[in-house]
Formats: structure tokens, sequence, C-alpha cells
């Protein structure tokens, strides 16, 4: 495959599943900016990412579903193999969602694990009973969205995107007008309401493929067993859950430095303003493994991350040091001068992380194509231990230091998150490199 021919090829099974993520990663900077306009919006906005974070945590095993249909999915009898395990995690997440929002395990949690403020804490109970379904629904939608992505369609999982951010878009304003809800509660309201209304579409994006192309497909040779299935998706499932410990695990640090609610507010916006960013970045996984399915050569993909990954980084320095970054957290996302000032400089400080995104999705994606997925599990073991090191070392330093500014206590945050994203990266290519 010439290198032409090869950077077209990536490029349209990257883009839709880029635009997607984009689309997905908007949502974060969304939510915030309808819940700027809510009463207490520190609280509020901290609130809600403390909701957000321990349920993305519960969903983490669900995430790589897209993954898993991609490389497991050929045909009738695998498709129902994997309908089966996708159905029992649906449910059995679902309860567990149920015993942390809505018994003393959350106060737990908050408390005694994180060290939250007692606002901030009651905020986020309240937001995560209203995402009671939040997991399911996105087992669901990952799973067709693998299904759509294995069999060439791709651009239904960006339209299934764009169809959730407006139903987020609509449903946040709609509350904020009406303006009887705690800010939290609309931010849950809102999240629930894009991913059911996107598991839908999915559903129905995906029946002409399953009716024409999957189901009329009978497998020969050993069915997919259950126990084939869990070897394989275990490793992802437990490198998104580790990925995703990092948020509760930085406000639990930063509820430990002065001013948290502000701090971890602040935490929040950059963390989800990053997202949409990086989410260029992130699609390189799934786009790594598809284009390798379809003989694309390993060196034009290096190729193609390099690409992702400077244009992401012009990106992000376009955002924090120029002028777009008053108008994007003054106007865009309506914050008050003692919540967009430590937001700007955060962001700032973290230039490294859209190249690091880029190359480690690449990696990932490499591995997973491999069926090494063990290794991609190693990998984000050595990110989670770094980071969480990282923060324990940085608190005590900020301690020492008597740092009094949620900018202090965001370069905390940040220093952890990037030496980890740094060190998993290197891990991940000296995998990929033996």
């Amino acid at each position: 495959m010439t290198t032409s021919v090869a950077q077209r090829t990536l490029f349209w099974i990257w883009f839709p599943l880029a635009l997607s993520f984009t689309l997905m990663m908007l949502e974060a900077p969304t939510t915030n900016a309808i819940l700027a306009r809510f009463e207490e919006p520190s609280v509020q906005i901290a609130g809600f990412g403390v909701a957000l974070g321990l349920s993305l945590l519960i969903e983490s095993p669900v995430i790589m579903l897209l993954a898993t249909a991609i490389a497991l999915v050929s045909g009738r009898e695998s498709f129902f193999a994997v309908l089966r395990f996708v159905l029992t995690l649906m449910v059995s997440l679902t309860l567990l969602t149920a015993l942390v929002a809505f018994t003393p395990v959350y106060d737990w949690i908050a408390f005694r694990l994180l060290g939250l403020p007692e606002r901030v804490a009651a905020a986020g109970r309240a937001a995560m009973q209203v995402m009671l379904l939040w997991t399911a629904a996105i087992g669901w939608r990952r799973f067709l969205q693998g299904v759509l992505v294995r069999y060439g369609g791709a651009k239904f999982v960006s339209w299934g995107t764009a169809i959730r951010l407006t139903s987020i878009l609509g449903v946040g304003i709609g509350l904020l007008w009406w303006h009887r809800l705690p800010g939290a509660v609309v931010g849950a309201c809102m999240v629930m309401a894009g991913v059911v209304v996107e598991a839908v579409a999915a559903t129905l994006f995906a029946l002409p493929v399953l009716r024409e192309r999957v189901l009329l497909h009978h497998e020969k040779g050993a069915p997919l067993t259950q126990r084939a299935i869990w070897k394989f998706h275990l490793p992802l499932a437990g490198t998104t859950l580790m990925t995703l410990l990092v948020q509760p695990l930085t406000a639990a640090a930063l509820a430990r430095l002065p001013q948290p609610e502000l701090s971890i507010a602040a935490w929040q916006v950059v963390f989800g303003s990053l997202l949409a960013l990086r989410s260029w970045g992130l699609a390189l996984q799934e786009a790594s493994v598809a284009a390798l399915q379809q003989s694309v050569e390993h060196r034009a993909l290096v190729n193609f991350a390099h690409k992702v990954a400077l244009g992401t980084t012009l990106a992000l320095s376009a955002l924090a040091f120029t002028p777009l970054a008053t108008v994007f957290t003054r106007q865009v996302l309506a914050l008050r001068a003692e919540l967009a000032v430590p937001v700007q400089q955060g962001l700032q400080l973290c230039l490294l992380l859209p190249a690091l995104t880029a190359y480690a999705s690449y990696l990932r994606g490499r591995l997973i194509a491999m069926q090494r997925t063990p290794a991609v599990y190693y990998g984000m073991a050595i990110n989670l231990v770094v980071n969480a090191l990282g923060l324990a070392l940085g608190v005590q330093l900020a301690q020492m230091a008597s740092v009094q500014a949620p900018s202090g206590s965001l370069a905390v945050a940040v220093s952890a998150f990037q030496l980890a994203a740094l060190l998993e990266a290197a891990y991940l290519y000296w995998r990929v490199s033996d």
C-alpha cells in the first residue's frame, strides 16, 4: 500500500472515530458551561465531577467493549456470544451503581476515602443517583458501535455522538431555564439524557448491519466462549479502570490542599476541556486496530500518529497561550474570575498531554491488534502507580511549602498526570518493540 493511499485510508478510518470522540468529549465543557450559571457553581461543578468520576469508574469494564466488538465479532455465533457477555456486564454494574449511590457505601467513599467537603459530597450523591442507568446505556451503545466500525459503519458512530451532544445541550438549556434543580443534578440529567438517546440511535443504526451482514454469516470452527471473551476483554477493562481511577485519586489529593472546592472544580474543568482536545489522539487506539486489520503498514501508522500529536499540541497551545484562553474561560464557559484564572494556568501546564495521548493510543492499538492486551494492562498499571505516588509526593511538598493558591494545587495534579502518561508511553513503546 503506497504512502499516500495508506494515509488516506487511515484518515477515513480515524476521522469518524475522532469526530465522535470530540463530540463526546465536548460533553464536559458543555455541561460545565451550563452548571457555571447556577448558584454555588464551584460546589455544583465539583459535586457533579465527583459523581461523574465514580460513575466512570464503575462503567470502566464496558468502555472497551467497542474495541472488543471490533476484534471478536465476525458473524452470527460470535455476535451472540459477545452480546451475552455485554448483558452480564450491564446488569452487574447497574447493581453496583445502586449499591454505591443509595447506601452508606457512598458516605464511606466520599468522606473516609476521598475526604470531600460535605457540600460537594452531598451534591455528588444526588447526581449519582440520577445516573443509575448510565453504565447500562453506555455498555449497549459501545458494543453496537464496535460492530458498526468492524463492518465499515464508523460514520454512524459520529452521527450518534452528534445526536447525544445535541440532546445534552437541549436538556441543559431547558433545565437552566426552569432553574428548579441543583446544578449537579442538572448535570446528571444532561448526561443521562445524552447516553440514553445515543444508545437508541446506535441500535437503529446497527439493525440493518446486523440483519444484512452479521446474522446471515455463520462461522465455522470452534465457537467463541465466554471464557475466551473474558480473557481478551479483562485486561482492557482493567486498563480503563485504572485510567479512570485517576479522577477520584486526584480529587482526594486536592481535597487535602487549601481551597479544596475551588481546586476540585478547576481540575474538573481543565480535565474535561483537555478531553475534547485529546480525543483526536484517543481515537488512534481503535483506528489503529481497524487499520491493521486492513493491512495498513506500521510505518504509515507512525507517521499518522506524528501528525495527530503535532496538530493537537498546536491546538492546545492556541487555546492556552493566546487571547482564546480568556474567551474560552470567561465567555464560553462563563467562569467567574476565581475559577477562570486557575483553569487557564492548568491548561498551560498540560502542554505535553495531547502528544502523549496520541502516541500511547497508537501503541495500545498495535498491542490490541496483536492480541497482547496484558501489555496494555501493565502499561496502565505503571500509569496509575506513578500518578498516585506523584500526587502523594506533590501534596506533601505543597503542604511543606504552604501553597495556598488553587493554581499551586493544580500544578500538583497536572505534574503527576503528565509524568505518569510519559512513563506509560515509554513502557508501551518497549513492549511493541520487543
